[in-house]
C-alpha cells in the first residue's frame, strides 16, 4: 500500500530546471535512500514531498490522515525555547491524550450513572488505547534515551536551543522528530554531526522504524545498512532500485554496462542505415531510401538508447606557495569557549608544527569546533592565549556556512558575485572556475542561501581554492559534499598543515600525521585536549590498550566465469544474413505500398471523398504499425 504516489514532478527556479518527469510511490514500511550529486534536487524533493514546497508541476497523492515528519538539512537555530521543553513539544499531541484521559478519570470518578457511565468508558477505552498504542506510557524512557544516544549534555538541557552549536541543534532536532514518531520519515543528511555511538542507534531506530522512510546521506555506512530501497536523482530523472547501497552500486555498473553496449549496437545499426540512405537517396532506390529514413527517426525517438555519460569527475587542489614559518601554531594556557561564562575546553601547552595534519576527535559538543573558531579568531579566548608562527596565511571551512553568527559567507550573496569580488577575475574566468567545481547555469546567481547544502560546500571549496593558504582549518568538511575522494586526494596533496574536525573515519585514517583527542569534563569540569604524535590508526590502537594482531584474509577469491567465446555457426550466420535480407525486402514492399496510399489519400483529399479518406488513413495505419514492426524487428535482429 502506498503512502505518497508522485506523477510527473517538476521543478524550476526562475529558468533553471532542477528536475522534471518524476514518478514515484513510497509503500508502507519502505526505507529508501535518496541519493544523487550536488545539486541535483534532492533536498528540493524531499520538501515537495513533505508539503513544504508548493511550487512545482505534477501531482501529489497522499494516505488519508498521514503524519508526515521533516529534519532539513540546516534547521533553524532561532529557537529560544530550553532543549528539555523543546523536545517534549514533539509529545504535544500525546499530552493532550494524557490529558482527556485526566479528565474522562476524574468524571468517572464522580458518580456518573446509567448511559452515561457506559459513554465514559467507552471514550476512556478509545482513548487509552490511542494513547498506549503511540507510545504515551514511555515518554519519559524515550526522551531520556533520546538525550542519551544524541549526546546533549545534562549542562545543556534548560538552554535555549539557540545556544547550541550547529551540530547540536541538528541532532536535537533530528530527536525530535524521531519522539514525534510520524507514519513518514522524511530526513536530509541525518547522519552528519552524529558521532561512532549516536550513528548506530539511529541506523537500530531506522531499521526498526513501523513506518516509512526516504533519507538523504552521503555516508556509506548508513546507505549500506538502513535502506530497502535507493532513489537515484540525477539530470536523467529517477532511478529506482532495490536493496541496499552496495546492491544500488553493483545494479547500477550492470545497468550502466548494459546500456553501453546497446548504444554500440544501436549507433552500429544507425550506421548500417544511414549508409543505404546516403548510397540510395539520390537513385533508384530513392523512394526506399526515404522511407528509411523516416522510419530510422522514428525508431530512434520510441526506442533510442541514450549514450552512457561517465560521472563527472571533481578534480581540484589548494594552493599553498608561501611557506610558513615551521612553528605554526603555540598556546599557552590557553581555554576556549563562549565568554566567560561558558569555558568548555581547556587546551594544553602545545606546539604545531608546518605540514602536521591534525585530526581533532571526540565526542559532539566536547569543544572541537570551539577551538577551531577560537584559533581562526571568530572567538576570543576565554584564559590563556595563543600565537600563530611567521607567515602562516590560514583558510577556514566552517561547520555551517552561513546560517549563524560563525558562518563565513553572505546568504545575500550570489557564487559568482563571491568569486569575481575575491580574486577580480573576468566574467568568463569567474564561470569557469565555478564549472570546475560543478557549479554552473543559474545556480550562480542564486543567493547563497537558496542553495543546497552541497552547493555551499562546493563553493566554499572553489572560495578557499583561489587563496594562497599555508595552514587549513576544516570543521567537518564532508557534512553535506559528496566527492569524498576528490577532496582527500586535494588534502593529501596539500603543502601546508591542516586542522580537520571530521566525524567521516575514512578521511581521518587516510590523512592524520597526529591526533588532537577531546575529553568531556566531568560534572562541571572543562573538557581536555591530549596530544597524540601518529596515525589514526596508530591512536585507535594505542586507545585500545595494545596491538591487535591483524589476521590475513582467508577470503577466497571468487573466480570468474570464463566467458562464452564459442562463435556462432556458418549455419546461423547464413540464417541470420538470410533473416536480414527477407524482412530488409518486406520493408521495401511495404514502403511501396504506403507511397501508392498516400498518392490515393491525396486524390481522395483533393476530391473531397470522406468515405475514401477515412478508408484510405485506415489503411495507412495498418500499413505503417506493420512497417514499423518490421523494423523493429530488424533492429532487434541486429542487436541479438
Amino acid at each position: 500500500m502506498s503512502v505518497v504516489v508522485g506523477r510527473s514532478l517538476e521543478k524550476r527556479y526562475g529558468d533553471d530546471l532542477v528536475f522534471t518527469g518524476l514518478d514515484f510511490a513510497i509503500g508502507q514500511g519502505d526505507r529508501i535512500g535518496l541519493v544523487g550529486p550536488n545539486g541535483s534536487g534532492k533536498s528540493t524533493l524531499l520538501r515537495a514531498i513533505g508539503g513544504l514546497d508548493d511550487y512545482f508541476d505534477g501531482q501529489l497523492t497522499y494516505r488519508r490522515q498521514l503524519t508526515i515528519g521533516y529534519l532539513a538539512q540546516e534547521p533553524p537555530g532561532t529557537i529560544r525555547l530550553p532543549v528539555l521543553d523543546f523536545l517534549r513539544s514533539a509529545f504535544r499531541e500525546l499530552e493532550e491524550l494524557g490529558r482527556q484521559l485526566e479528565n474522562l478519570t476524574i468524571e468517572l470518578e464522580t458518580g456518573a450513572a446509567g448511559p452515561r457511565h457506559e459513554e465514559l468508558l467507552e471514550r476512556y477505552a478509545r482513548v487509552q488505547a490511542a494513547f498506549e498504542a503511540r507510545g504515551g506510557y514511555t515518554m519519559d524512557s524515550r526522551l531520556e534515551e533520546t538525550l542519551a544516544n544524541l549526546r546533549i549534555p545534562e549542562s545543556s538541557w534548560q538552554s535555549p536551543v539557540s545556544a547550541l552549536s550547529g551540530g547540536q541543534r541538528t541532532r536535537l532536532h533530528l530527536g525530535h522528530v524521531l519522539l514525534e514518531q510520524p507514519q513518514l520519515l522524511l530526513l536530509d543528511e541525518p547522519t552528519n554531526y552524529l558521532d561512532e555511538t549516536s550513528l548506530p542507534w539511529l541506523i537500530r531506530t531506522l531499521k526498526d522504524w513501523p513506518g516509512s522512510v526516504v533519507v538523504v546521506s552521503h555516508s556509506h555506512a548508513f546507505l549500506e545498512q538502513v535502506p530497502t530501497r535507493i532513489w537515484e536523482l540525477d539530470r536523467h530523472g529517477l532511478t529506482q532500485y532495490k536493496g541496499n547501497h552496495a546492491e544500488y552500486r553493483q545494479q547500477r555498473a550492470a545497468r550502466r554496462e548494459r546500456q553501453a553496449k546497446e548504444y554500440a549496437t544501436q549507433q552500429a545499426f544507425v550506421a548500417k542505415t544511414e549508409e543505404f540512405i546516403r548510397r540510395n537517396k539520390a537513385g533508384v532506390l530513392s523512394r526506399q531510401a526515404r522511407g528509411r529514413e523516416t522510419r530510422l527517426a522514428r525508431h530512434l525517438e520510441r526506442h533510442g538508447v541514450e549514450r552512457v555519460h561517465a560521472d563527472p569527475a571533481l578534480r581540484f587542489s589548494f594552493p599553498s606557495r608561501v611557506r610558513s614559518g615551521d612553528i605554526v601554531l603555540r598556546t599557552y594556557g590557553l581555554v576556549v569557549g563562549y565568554g566567560s561564562g561558558k569555558p568548555i575546553l581547556r587546551v594544553p601547552d602545545l606546539e604545531l608544527r608546518r605540514q602536521a595534519r591534525v585530526a581533532v576527535v571526540g565526542p559532539n559538543g566536547a569543544g572541537k569546533s570551539t577551538l577551531l573558531r577560537t584559533l581562526v579568531g571568530h572567538l576570543e579566548p576565554v584564559e590563556g592565549e595563543f600565537e600563530m608562527g611567521a607567515s602562516i596565511r590560514p583558510g577556514y571551512f566552517a561547520q555551517h556556512h552561513v546560517r549563524d553568527e560563525f558562518s563565513v559567507l553572505d546568504p545575500a550573496q550570489a557564487p559568482f558575485d563571491l568569486i569575481k569580488d575575491q580574486m577580480r577575475l573576468k566574467d568568463q574566468d569567474v564561470r569557469d572556475h565555478l564549472g570546475a567545481f560543478q557549479l554552473g547555469g543559474e545556480d550562480v546567481f542564486r543567493p547563497l542561501g537558496t542553495l543546497s547544502g552541497g552547493q555551499k560546500s562546493r563553493l566554499m571549496f572553489a572560495h578557499l581554492a583561489l587563496q594562497d593558504t599555508n595552514l587549513l582549518v576544516l570543521d567537518e568538511p564532508l557534512s553535506h559534499f559528496d566527492s569524498h575522494d576528490a577532496l582527500l586526494a586535494s588534502l593529501q596533496g596539500y603543502g601546508g598543515t591542516i586542522l580537520v574536525v571530521s566525524h567521516d573515519q575514512r578521511l581521518v585514517a587516510n590523512l592524520a600525521t597526529q591526533v588532537w583527542n577531546i575529553t568531556p569534563g566531568q560534572e562541571g569540569q572543562l573538557s581536555s585536549l591530549e596530544v597524540f604524535n601518529g596515525s589514526w590508526s596508530a591512536w585507535r590502537t594505542a586507545r585500545a590498550n595494545g596491538r591487535r594482531k591483524t589476521r590475513p584474509d582467508t577470503t577466497p577469491v571468487p573466480r570468474l566465469q570464463d566467458a562464452d567465446t564459442t562463435a556462432p555457426n556458418q549455419s546461423a550466420k547464413r540464417q541470420r544474413a538470410e533473416t536480414e535480407r527477407s524482412l530488409e525486402r518486406e520493408i521495401d514492399l511495404l514502403d511501396q505500398k504506403l507511397e501508392a496510399v498516400l498518392e490515393r489519400l491525396n486524390a481522395a483529399s483533393a476530391a473531397g471523398d470522406g468515405e475514401a479518406i477515412r478508408k484510405l488513413q485506415k489503411a495507412h495505419r495498418f500499413l505503417q504499425d506493420e512497417a514499423d514492426g518490421k523494423w523493429a524487428a530488424l533492429a532487434e535482429l541486429y542487436e541479438a
